[in-house]
């Protein structure tokens, strides 16, 4: 026992070390993915039943929203993981509480002006509902306090959420995955008690988005005290230059989050406006199932951007490299074979699960399934390009290609309804960002070999 235990400890102590922490990312995060994915499964049919169908479209909206809405700290959160990747790998304890004071202060005044903004605007327009898209007359003030219920919550978990991003810079992602399945179980309690309280959107709402709200702001304080931060010397760390770098890099992250965005995630408001809400929540539905694939692979990956950062700063970019190759054919395989499943299943899933009698189309089917796969393989190459600071390339290519998904998502989607909006992603990818990845990475294996 002694020998093997002996051994044990030798083969743990010649392990990768920045592999282990990946791992250990990836390991909480499936945890706290696991979690949201049992509490989307056990809330979502739960919701569709109570609500209005019009209202449950609403709510998935406002859901998907907040992935929409990434961009909307202007990137600052992807810059401030950078700065805090490069602070810890050099051993700067002085820079990271300069990136810590500065990141908060400008994510707490972009999220105040998104607030003032939503404010002015349902002060000045005449129907503020339009953003949801057509609201019959009995559902807009229902709506529209949902609106502004949500509008709050994204002002105050601009800021909160920043902590998710220094977690993974200083590639301690477990917090944030340990805090998501906190998030998840208490879902599992304010969903019931919203639907049953008779709320609501407006009820599920601060049950849903304004508990993540709530967790990020506890996991914020519990990690800044754990790692003695609060005791820390503080003086002169609201720094000018380490303010106007983040705003620099966060400008560069803003356009490709903001192109992200109107690229992968602006469905919702394609769909209900060409469509209608019922269209989308139903259309929304078999997406989701899809993005628990995407969530599973890209659980894993989590913890590669600041890894690939680490690596690079430390000049060992071919470790990253290899590493990068290896990840990219594993996410393509696994999420070929999973939603191969998915579809296959599907039919019993609507059956057994939701209890409708519609079956999504086989087009619809194949169209998410095509863009979940190039979704797993892109993940990685996006992982190792923020960390390496690619950033500018990426924006060239990004405007491009989310220009023309956006404009073939309104061309397509009255043609064919819901896949259009899919195959518009699909296209739009596959003729400007695939092949600029070729390019790009052609370059990097050369220097590599």
């Amino acid at each position: 026992m002694t020998l093997n235990a002996a051994t044990l400890r030798a083969r743990l102590a010649s392990l990768d070390a920045r592999l282990l922490r990946v791992v250990a990312t990836a390991g909480a995060t499936y945890l706290g993915r696991f979690g949201s994915g049992i509490a989307v499964l056990i809330t979502l049919p739960m919701a569709r039943h109570t609500l209005d169908p019009e209202l449950f479209g609403v709510w998935m909206m406002l859901s998907a929203l907040l992935g929409f809405m990434a961009f909307a700290d202007l990137g600052i959160g992807n810059g401030v993981l950078n700065k805090t990747t490069q602070a810890k790998a050099s051993g700067d304890g002085v820079q990271l509480r300069r990136v810590l004071v500065s990141g908060y202060v400008c994510t707490g005044l972009v999220g105040l002006m998104l607030y003032l903004v939503w404010l002015i605007w349902s002060y000045l327009s005449a129907e503020p509902t339009i953003l949801a898209g057509s609201i019959t007359e009995a559902n807009r003030a229902q709506v529209r306090q949902a609106l502004g219920t949500f509008a709050a919550i994204l002002a105050i978990n601009i800021p909160a959420s920043l902590i998710q991003r220094v977690q993974l810079g200083m590639q301690q992602g477990y917090w944030t995955g340990i805090s998501q399945f906190v998030s998840a179980l208490l879902l599992l309690i304010a969903v019931p008690l919203a639907l049953k309280s008779g709320g609501g959107v407006t009820a599920l709402v601060l049950a849903t988005l304004g508990i993540q709200a709530m967790v990020n702001i506890a996991n914020a304080g519990i990690w800044l005290y754990w790692n003695d931060m609060f005791s820390a010397g503080w003086k002169d760390t609201l720094h000018w230059g380490t303010m106007v770098g983040l705003l620099r890099t966060g400008g560069l992250f803003f356009i490709l989050q903001m192109a992200a965005a109107f690229a992968f995630q602006s469905d919702s408001i394609v769909i209900t406006q060409t469509l209608g809400q019922h269209a989308y929540g139903d259309f929304a539905v078999i997406q989701k199932l899809f993005f628990f694939v995407s969530m599973i692979l890209s659980a894993a990956m989590v913890g590669l951007w600041p890894a690939f950062g680490d690596a690079i700063a430390r000049n060992n970019t071919a470790w990253a490299v290899r590493v990068l190759q290896r990840t990219m054919i594993g996410a393509g395989i696994v999420a070929l074979l999973a939603t191969m499943v998915l579809s296959a299943g599907m039919p019993w899933m609507m059956t057994h699960w939701l209890h409708v009698s519609w079956t999504p189309s086989w087009g619809l089917l194949a169209a998410l399934s095509t863009w979940t796969v190039i979704d797993a393989v892109t993940a990685a190459t996006a992982a190792f390009m923020n960390g390496a600071n690619m950033l500018r390339i990426q924006v060239i290519f990004a405007l491009v290609m989310s220009s023309t998904a956006f404009g073939l998502k309104w061309l397509l989607t009255p043609m064919l309804g819901t896949t259009g909006s899919v195959l518009a992603t699909i296209v739009a990818y596959s003729i400007i960002s695939i092949p600029g990845q070729i390019y790009v990475f052609r370059r990097v294996f050369k220097t590599k070999d």
